[in-house]
C-alpha cells in the first residue's frame, strides 16, 4: 500500500463546505493528492483524465446521485477497482445493499470514519 501522501482521492459533493471538511480531514491522515468534484457528472469527467485511489461521493446530488456514480464507475472496464465510499448523514447506510458501494462514511465528516474506510480499502496509513 502506499504511504497516506502518495494516495490520490477523488471528493465529490456538491456543497462547497463538504468538500472543504472531507480535503480537510484528508490531509490530517497524510493524503496531500485530494481532488475535488461538484457533481457527479464532475466526477466522470475528471476520472476520465487521472486516476484515483478512491472517491468520496455524497449519496444526494443533484444530477447523477452517490449511487448511481458508484453504479457508472464500478462498471467502467478501467475504473471498477476503485472504491468508492459514500457519504451520508441519513440511515441509508443501514438498509443499503447496493454492491457498488464498498464503504459508507457518516457526515459531516471525521478523521476517524476517513481513517477506518482508507485503511480497510487501501491499507494501513503510514
Amino acid at each position: 500500500m502506499p504511504a497516506a501522501k502518495s494516495l490520490k482521492i477523488l471528493v465529490v459533493d456538491d456543497q462547497q463546505s463538504m468538500r472543504g471538511l472531507a480535503r480537510q480531514c484528508l490531509k490530517k491522515l497524510g493524503v496531500l493528492d485530494v481532488a475535488l468534484a461538484a457533481s457527479g457528472d464532475q466526477a466522470l469527467e475528471v476520472m476520465a483524465q487521472q486516476k484515483f485511489d478512491a472517491v468520496i461521493s455524497d449519496l444526494n446530488m443533484p444530477g447523477l446521485s452517490g449511487v448511481e456514480l458508484a453504479q457508472r464507475i464500478k462498471s467502467h472496464p478501467v475504473l471498477r477497482s476503485t472504491p468508492v465510499f459514500l457519504a451520508t448523514s441519513e440511515s441509508y447506510r443501514d438498509r443499503a445493499s447496493d454492491q457498488t458501494v464498498d464503504h459508507f462514511v457518516a457526515k459531516p465528516f471525521s478523521v476517524a470514519d476517513m481513517r477506518e474506510a482508507i485503511e480497510q480499502h487501501l491499507g494501513v496509513l503510514t
